[in-house]
C-alpha cells in the first residue's frame, strides 16, 4: 500500500489505490460497491445501494448553488481482468499490484482497472472535499459496464436526479465525447461430432505475444486478432496435407482484441516430419506478415501424447469457414468522416466444449441500420453451417445532441484553462451515456477523462500528470455550471 502517496491529485490516487486492493472483476462487484457505499455513509451523505449493486451518493449543493441544476458524475466499477499468461496472479483475492515509471501508473503485468477506476476514485475525492463549489452533486457508480451494461440497463428510471451527466470513462485527455456506439453480443454454438483416430499425434499450435487492446477504441489500429491468425495457419496447413482438430480456444472477453489462441491438432505419425516442414514455412510467412505491426508475436508447435479422438472433418471445415468469412475489424467508416469508425467487429472468443464448440462476436457501431447490416453479414455466414445462434448483450448507441450547453460550457473552459480547444467527437466504443440518454431523455451529458494507454491489456497504463490535470478541470467545470 501507498504506493501512490505523494502524487498530485493525492486524494484521488488515495481513493485509486484503496479500490485496487478490492477485486473487481465485471459480475464480481459485491465488494467494491460495499466499500463505495461504505465511503459515502461515512462522509455523512445519503447512498444508496439498489439491486444491481449501484452506488449513488448524494452531496448538496454549496452555498450560492442552491438554484443550480444537479450535476451527476458517472463512472463504473468493474474492471477487464486481462494478465500475461506466465503471471499468478488470481483476479479473485489478489489486489491489483500497482508500479509507477516516470509519469505512468500500472500494474504488475495484469490490467490496471484505470478503466474505470479513475472515475471512482475522482468522484469519492470530490465528495469528501468541502471547499468546492458546486451545485448538488450525485455520484453514481454502475455495475458490469465491460459486459453487458447490466448495471445502467437496470438503474431506475427516477431515480436520478440531475440534469447534467459528466461520464468520466473515456481515455483521451483534450477529448470532449459527445457520441459513442452501439453493439450487440452474437453467440455461435456449433455442435460438435467426434470420431475415432489411430496412429496419430496431438500437436499444439499456439499464437501468443499480440499486443491486443480496446475492441473499440483500439479496432482500427494495425493489431493482428489471434483468433484469426491460427484460422489463417490452420487452413494453410489443412490445404496441404491431412490434419485433424481436436481443440481450439483463444480469447478470454469479448470486448477486447484477443491476444492468444491455441488449437490441438492430430497428424498421422508418419506425416510428423511433413508437418515440421509445413509448419516452418507457414510460420516464417506469417511472422513476416504480422512483425510490423506485432512485433513480439510467436508461433509455437509442440508435441503432445497420441490421439485418440478429433472433431469431425465437417466440424473442422465450418469452424475454418466461420472464421474465415467472420468479418473482424472495422467494417465502414462514418461516410462524411472517413477517419472516424461507424462500424466493427470483433471475433473476440473461440472455446471448444464436450458438446458445443462456441464462437463469439462482438460488433458495434453509432448507426443502428449499420449494424444490422453486420449482423446480416454475419448471420448469412453462419447459415452456411448447422450452427445455431443467439444475439445478446445489446446496448444502445449515444446520439450526438447538436445542441448541448453543457458541451459548449465544457469546451470553453477548456480552452481558458489549458490556452488550446478541446476536441468534440464521437467515439467508436461503448459508452454507459446511450443507456442513460434512452432513460433521461432531457439528460445533457458528455464524456472526457485522463490519458490511459491500452486499456484491456496487461500494458495499461494511467497518465499520473493527465490525471491531475483532468481533475482540476473537473473541479473547475463543477464551479462554472451555476
Amino acid at each position: 500500500m501507498n504506493i501512490l502517496e505523494g502524487l498530485e491529485a493525492k486524494r484521488v490516487f488515495y481513493y485509486f489505490e484503496q479500490i485496487s486492493q478490492i477485486p473487481r472483476c465485471s459480475n464480481h462487484e459485491k465488494k467494491i460497491s460495499n466499500y463505495i457505499k461504505s465511503v459515502g455513509e461515512k462522509l455523512g451523505l445519503e447512498t444508496i445501494q439498489d439491486e444491481f449493486l449501484n452506488v449513488i451518493i448524494r452531496k448538496p449543493a454549496t452555498t450560492g448553488y442552491e438554484n443550480s441544476e444537479g450535476i451527476i458524475i458517472q463512472g463504473h466499477m468493474d474492471m477487464v481482468c486481462e494478465k500475461e499468461d506466465d503471471i499468478q496472479h488470481d483476479f479473485t483475492k489478489d489486489p491489483i499490484e500497482l508500479q509507477i515509471d516516470g509519469d505512468y501508473v500500472y500494474a504488475n503485468r495484469t490490467t490496471l482497472g484505470a478503466d474505470n477506476g479513475i472515475a471512482i476514485a475522482m468522484g469519492l475525492a470530490i465528495l469528501e472535499d468541502t471547499t468546492l463549489e458546486h451545485p448538488s452533486i450525485e455520484l453514481l457508480v454502475t455495475t458490469a459496464e465491460e459486459t453487458e451494461m447490466d448495471g445502467a440497463l437496470g438503474l431506475s428510471e427516477n431515480i436520478l436526479r440531475g440534469t447534467k451527466l459528466l461520464n468520466i470513462d473515456s481515455e483521451e485527455e483534450g477529448i470532449l465525447v459527445t457520441g459513442s456506439a452501439g453493439g450487440e453480443l452474437i453467440e455461435i454454438k456449433i455442435p460438435a461430432e467426434y470420431e475415432k483416430v489411430s496412429d496419430s499425434i496431438k500437436i499444439n499450435i499456439e499464437v501468443r505475444g499480440l499486443i491486443g487492446g480496446h475492441s473499440g477504441m483500439e479496432i482500427d489500429k494495425p493489431r493482428g486478432n489471434s483468433n484469426k491468425i491460427l484460422n489463417d495457419i490452420l487452413k494453410a496447413i489443412k490445404d496441404n496435407m491431412d490434419i485433424k482438430l481436436i481443440s481450439i480456444i483463444g480469447g478470454t472477453k469479448d470486448n477486447a482484441i484477443p491476444r492468444q489462441t491455441v488449437a490441438t491438432i492430430a497428424v498421422k505419425s508418419e506425416d510428423i516430419s511433413n508437418f515440421n516442414e509445413e509448419f516452418q514455412k507457414i510460420k516464417k510467412k506469417t511472422i513476416d506478415t504480422y512483425k510490423t505491426k506485432e512485433p513480439k508475436i510467436e508461433i509455437i508447435a509442440t508435441k503432445d501424447s497420441s490421439a485418440s479422438q478429433v472433431l469431425s472433418k465437417n466440424i473442422f471445415d465450418s469452424i475454418i469457414l466461420l472464421i474465415n468469412n467472420i468479418p473482424t475489424g472495422v467494417y465502414t467508416k462514418i461516410p462524411q468522416n472517413e477517419v472516424v469508425v461507424e462500424s466493427s467487429s470483433n471475433l473476440a472468443i473461440i472455446k471448444t466444449e464436450e458438446n458445443n464448440i462456441i464462437i463469439q462476436v462482438s460488433t458495434r457501431s453509432s448507426s443502428n441500420s449499420v449494424l444490422i447490416k453486420l449482423r446480416e453479414n454475419i448471420l448469412k455466414e453462419i447459415n452456411k453451417t448447422n450452427a445455431e445462434y443467439s444475439i445478446g448483450g445489446k446496448y444502445p448507441e449515444w446520439e450526438h445532441n447538436p445542441e448541448s450547453k453543457l458541451r459548449d460550457t465544457a469546451l470553453t473552459l477548456y480552452k481558458e484553462m489549458f490556452g488550446k480547444e478541446m476536441k468534440s467527437t464521437v467515439i467508436h466504443a461503448g459508452l454507459e451515456c446511450g443507456v442513460f440518454a434512452k432513460k433521461y431523455p432531457e439528460l445533457d451529458i458528455i464524456s472526457f477523462g485522463p490519458n490511459m494507454y491500452d486499456v484491456h491489456t496487461p500494458q495499461e497504463k494511467l497518465s499520473i500528470s493527465s490525471t491531475k490535470r483532468v481533475y482540476d478541470y473537473l473541479i473547475e467545470l463543477l464551479k462554472r455550471l451555476k
